[in-house]
């Protein structure tokens, strides 16, 4: 067998193994993108909780000592994030210097109408 001859059938493996891998690989990639979809899906959610979090310490450690402009900054942030929270569930109360921000929300992800899950959050911040 000559060097010709070995080359040719190392070129037909190849070609054979990259037909099999090409379905393979892109079954691995649809399952990857699939995956990713979900994660996303799932953490939007707390990535806005955990962002009003951060938003409202910021909020707490700078000089207002006012209520209602705390409230009203909360509530500004609440709906660029794009959360869900009634005025009614968001609770601001200075009490002896400290000043405490309560708040609850729901979040329902929804794939399609298939499958649904409903979160529910808290908001507990104090300085």
């Amino acid at each position: 067998m000559g060097q010709a001859e070995q080359d040719r059938e190392v070129n037909r493996m190849k070609y054979r193994i990259g037909e099999k891998g090409f379905v393979k690989g892109l079954f691995i990639v649809l399952i990857i993108a699939a995956c990713a979809f979900v994660a996303i899906s799932f953490g939007k959610p707390h990535y806005r909780s955990l962002m009003l979090g951060s938003h409202t310490r910021d909020i707490l450690k700078s000089e207002i000592g006012n209520i209602d402009i705390i409230r009203q900054q909360i509530l500004e942030n609440v709906k660029e994030l794009g959360i869900p929270l009634d005025e009614k569930n968001l609770e601001v109360v200075l009490d002896k210097k400290i000043i405490r921000v309560k708040a609850t929300w729901s979040e329902t992800v929804d794939f399609w109408g298939y499958y649904q899950k409903k979160f529910d959050f808290t908001l507990n911040e104090e300085y």
